[in-house]
């Protein structure tokens, strides 16, 4: 059981003495950051969490946690289950880990606000947990990875964040060697989410595997504390692993290694300027700038030739996904100079203005990008009307850990969400609050400025 020990006392002793500047600063960030995309999600905003908060709603059981936007409190694993699935569900949440890309901050702060409020954690306890989830994410996907990870069947997202969620409510419920070892186990035993999301064009089924992620994680780490046993030896190279499930292929060695000094949150890959798929960020980032330079109106373009890597092309070509489908994204764009939260819940190709842009872009795997160092790079072409051509090369999106946003940009992006939820004062305070997180006795007070 070495790899799985090792997991468990770590996930056992880390403590906030342990943490390095660096990745407290970076709890804080992804903390303000996902509490913005957690608005962009609001029940009265976004059908999804309204209809499974309504379903939970209907289930009762003790008032343990905040559901965010309602009324009422539920179940940690439920609470969870809703407020997880609003982390995705904007799509303008950051803090991806990279390799394969797993959506950890959608999973982690919902599911470390939630076991903090229930466990009446103080904020120290809530940035050990992230940091930790974090930890336990990128480990266990990185020993997973192929480069056939994504975009296959299954969801990176969806399955290691199962992990996470465990290791976040293992440790503020304080589970002891054995208690752990289930618990993570149980949470190999029933993690699962296939990318079948991206042919329901409602948009409810991409994020409820971030939700279930959450959900049977606490669920997992909820048993094993009543002495539910589980799997053992999850982390290790047994018969019937998640390796063989998940990837076919497994390098054990990302499980431990520099496990407690190199911590996954300092390096994710940064936060979204707009809500959709990262694949198009720096297609968006050419064409605002080819349009803003060259005070082109959507009205003039002829057409619009978008260039990608070529295997990160399916993910992106005429996706029945509205989030992920760059052609209707850069129509949207072109035509409004920008992105609203809701332009991926409407379809607006049916506006004869966005319908006629649409039809005339198009996105292509480009070989001249094949060798650049980064994940995503693009290339823009327009053609207007009378002929001219622009071009603009964009190697790393604004917002990229590489190109990054500054801080008074993210203050703006989070308020930006905040102001039609709790308004702007409110989001100040939340900010404050955010920035001072390791003098919080309680995380209660945290989440009674967010719920209201």
């Amino acid at each position: 059981m070495q790899n799985t020990q090792k997991i468990v006392e770590y996930a056992r002793r880390l403590s906030f003495a342990d943490l390095p500047p660096a990745a407290v600063e970076a709890a804080k960030t992804t903390l303000l950051d996902t509490c913005g995309a957690l608005f962009a999600a609001w029940p009265d905003r976004h059908p999804a969490p309204r209809i499974l908060s309504d379903y939970v709603k209907d289930l009762g059981g003790p008032p343990e946690c905040t559901v965010l936007g309602r009324d009422f409190k539920a179940p940690a694993p439920n609470a969870v289950l809703i407020n997880g699935l609003m982390g995705y569900a904007g799509d303008i949440e950051g803090g991806i880990l990279a390799r394969p890309p797993v959506h950890a901050a959608a999973l982690t702060v919902p599911t470390s606000l939630a076991m903090c409020e229930r466990q009446r954690a103080s904020g120290k306890d809530l940035i050990v947990a992230m940091v930790l989830s974090y930890d336990v994410i990128d480990r266990v996907s990185k020993a997973n990875f192929t480069p056939q990870s994504y975009p296959h069947s299954f969801h990176p997202s969806a399955i290691f964040g199962t992990f996470g969620a465990v290791a976040i409510a293992g440790s503020l419920l304080g589970l002891d060697e054995e208690q752990f070892t289930n618990a993570f186990g149980l949470a190999g035993n029933i993690a699962g989410g296939l990318i079948a999301w991206i042919y329901d064009p409602t948009e409810h089924s991409r994020p409820f595997g971030i939700g279930l992620g959450a959900h049977n994680g606490v669920m997992a780490a909820l048993l094993a504390a009543k002495g539910f046993g589980g799997p053992q030896r999850v982390f290790d190279g047994t018969q019937y692993n998640i390796f063989d499930a998940y990837s076919g292929a497994m390098d054990l060695s990302y499980i431990t290694q520099d496990l407690g000094e190199d911590f996954a949150i300092t390096r994710h890959d940064g936060f979204k300027k707009y809500p959709c798929c990262n694949d198009i960020h720096t297609g968006l980032d050419a064409l605002l700038k080819i349009m803003k330079d060259n005070e082109l109106q959507h009205e003039q373009i002829a057409s619009i030739t978008h260039k990608v890597k070529e295997h990160r092309r399916p993910v992106i070509d005429n996706n029945p996904l509205k989030s992920h489908n760059a052609q209707y994204i850069l129509s949207v764009a072109a035509v409004e100079g920008r992105l609203r939260w809701d332009d991926f819940l409407n379809d607006r190709r049916t506006e004869p203005t966005i319908g006629a842009i649409y039809g005339r872009t198009r996105l292509v795997g480009a070989p001249e990008l094949a060798n650049s160092p980064n994940q995503e790079p693009a290339i823009v072409e327009v053609t207007t009307l009378d002929g001219r051509c622009f071009s603009e090369h964009v190697e790393v999106a604004r917002g990229h850990m590489l190109n990054p946003l500054s801080r008074s940009e993210l203050e703006a992006k989070f308020l930006g969400w905040a102001k039609e939820v709790v308004g702007v004062e409110r989001g100040h305070e939340i900010i404050a609050a955010i920035d001072s997180l390791e003098t919080l006795g309680d995380v209660n007070e945290l989440m009674d400025l967010i719920a209201r």
